[in-house]
């Protein structure tokens, strides 16, 4: 599998940022996914208009996409939220399949949804587990994305328990499953994990996010642990053949939430990015 990754060519953090933080900026010359999800209080409703001008401007390459709105996102921790019900939630994936259509486009399914069923109780697991086989099955129906369901990271679960997991959301569509979203365990780790997790999914390729990941993870700190970089940007060229390829999946510079320093989840915090970078070039030196 060989994915023309697309690097976007417009400003994602706005002039206020780029000028007090200039290193930063190095952050988006490198291919970087777009992350959608709704406000439950405003829906976006011109969420397909949006992705259709992002695949039209990214032609001919590829850009990466990112489901995050899972009801009980992140069950209650600092990125908190997602669809209210069952029907916001399906009506969500109708209007994000609209807007992807017939277009080819990378798409990571749910971060950490499928890990985090395990610490619900046995119904809302069931009713989670149920949710996201049946918006996949409308997914991969209804469009032409290349799926891959999240599975957290390399220290999180067992391969055969995610092996179990993915049994019940997936289905032969679904080209695979994503690693270390949002993390930061190391590409080397991530690459023995997943090739455990496909003698349980034998059909099933994967990817890993290595946005930050150029340290490696600081004991099992997940929230802005300091001393992190970058870590090899997006490309087909893994050292498995089970391996699609190396993601920049979590957007770096992107806060994990209000801990050592952040701001709210998914805000840009421009000192991180620039230690992301720092880090990052000196790794190259």
């Amino acid at each position: 599998m060989k994915y023309p990754f697309w690097i976007n060519d417009f400003d994602r953090v706005g002039k206020k940022y780029t000028n007090q933080y200039p290193l930063s900026t190095e952050v988006f010359k490198y291919p970087s996914s777009f992350w959608f999800g709704d406000n439950p209080k405003k829906p976006k409703k011109h969420m397909e208009g949006s992705i259709q001008r992002l695949i039209q401007r990214a032609k001919p390459q590829l850009p990466i996409f990112v489901i995050y709105n899972i009801p009980n996102r992140d069950v209650g921790q600092y990125s908190k939220g997602g669809a209210k019900s069952r029907e916001d939630y399906l009506d969500f994936i109708e209007r994000f399949s609209r807007g992807i259509g017939d277009s080819e486009v990378i798409v990571i399914y749910e971060p950490d949804a499928l890990p985090h069923s395990t610490l619900l109780d046995k119904e809302e697991q069931e009713w989670r587990l149920s949710l996201m086989k049946e918006s996949l099955e409308y997914l991969t129906k209804n469009t032409n994305g290349i799926f891959y369901v999240d599975v957290g990271h390399s220290n999180w679960l067992e391969p055969k328990v995610v092996g179990e997991l993915l049994d019940r959301v997936s289905n032969p569509k679904v080209r695979g499953f994503s690693i270390n979203s949002c993390n930061y365990r190391t590409t080397k780790e991530c690459i023995r994990w997943g090739r455990k997790v496909t003698k349980y999914r034998e059909d099933d390729y994967f990817v890993i996010d290595t946005s930050r990941n150029g340290n490696g993870p600081k004991e099992n700190e997940w929230c802005n642990p300091i001393g992190r970089a970058l870590g090899e940007p997006s490309t087909c060229e893994t050292s498995h053949k089970r391996c699609d390829a190396y993601l920049w999946i979590k957007i770096p510079g992107e806060s994990d939430g209000r801990c050592n320093g952040g701001p709210k989840a998914g805000r840009w915090w421009g000192e991180q990015a620039e230690e992301l970078v720092k880090n990052f070039l000196k790794n190259e030196d």
